[in-house]
């Protein structure tokens, strides 16, 4: 699918540039991570508080590696609770930064969220808003005929709101979480050319996750299977994924892999060693461009508890969840 959202904004380059069309875009799915584990309150912001621990990620995901022009992804993410409320709540920041060619995406994101008891387990309830532009470097086109008025020759940028929610469900090993990006429908216009208006439209897009840790027989390992689901209503891709853990004091390895049916197979490998983990995944797809033109994932992420004002140690904190 990842394949297949490039396609859709090739395609929407090509609408762009064409003077016969009225530029109003229909915008692509948001990026995939592949280690979406990692990154997990890129796709939904009730995924704070986990841990206990003030969290710092980054990642870089650089999509159909070999292709001029092919996407490139960042994300820069950072939570923590905070000492008010009993830690219930927590506090979020994001970045996102996308390139496709002449386009770029960014967003910049404020996540909260709030977590209650219920029986056994907890639940979080998260809320995300900030803004998000889009920018079409039209002075890097290539043409024939200089100066066509068809076609923009500067850089068109416009910014619109982002709003976001979900949720996550907590019960020992196990949890499951909804999220909804983009739910206040985000329209951004870019300028016009020839006297057309350059707009996009973003659809909301729909996450769905769940996985829990299976202990084996050796206490040092353990089993984790979890999976991705991602939707704007106009195509699915679902991630199902394994990944057998090693740990031994503050030292945890871990290798996986990920299917996703029609799209791809990936592999992953990663570690940790006191509060860095770096992890790599490379996705091998499986039509198409083929296995050797795949996408590169690496992700570093800290683990910290930084909050001064804790004086005692968070029930929920579990080493399992990364």
């Amino acid at each position: 699918m990842k394949m297949m959202n490039t396609m859709k904004r090739l395609v929407s380059l090509v609408l762009l540039l064409c003077p016969s069309v009225i530029l109003n875009i229909r915008a692509q799915s948001d990026a995939h991570f592949n280690n979406f584990l990692e990154v997990e309150n890129y796709y939904n912001p009730a995924a704070m508080n986990r841990n206990g621990r003030t969290n710092v990620v980054g990642s870089l995901s650089m999509q159909m590696a070999g292709y001029t022009h092919a996407p490139v992804t960042m994300f820069i993410g950072a939570n923590t609770p905070v000492p008010f409320g009993e830690y219930r709540n927590s506090l979020g920041m994001a970045l996102l930064n996308e390139t496709l060619g002449l386009f770029t995406n960014r967003r910049l994101l404020i996540d909260y969220a709030y977590k209650i008891g219920m029986g056994k387990g907890w639940m979080n309830i998260g809320v995300q808003g900030g803004v998000m532009s889009q920018e079409f470097n039209g002075g890097r086109l290539k043409m024939e005929t200089q100066n066509d008025p068809a076609f923009p020759t500067g850089n068109e940028r416009g910014t619109t709101g982002d709003l976001g929610a979900g949720i996550l469900y907590v019960r020992g090993e196990f949890w499951a979480g909804a999220s909804a990006q983009h739910i206040n429908f985000p329209h951004v216009e870019l300028g016009k050319t020839d006297g057309k208006n350059i707009e996009m439209d973003i659809n909301p897009t729909l996450y769905f996750t769940g996985g829990c840790n299976i202990g084996l027989r050796n206490p040092l390992l353990w089993v984790q299977p979890c999976f991705l689901v991602q939707s704007d209503m106009d195509f699915w891709r679902v991630d199902m994924s394994v990944r057998g853990y090693y740990q031994y004091e503050s030292t945890m390895l871990y290798m996986g892999a990920t299917y996703s049916p029609g799209i791809s197979v990936s592999a992953m490998v990663g570690g940790k060693v006191r509060d860095v983990l770096i992890g790599y995944a490379y996705e091998f797809y499986t039509s198409g461009v083929g296995a050797l033109k795949g996408s590169h994932d690496l992700t570093v992420s800290w683990q910290t508890d930084l909050d001064l004002f804790k004086k005692g140690k968070n029930v929920h904190k579990s080493v399992r969840y990364l």
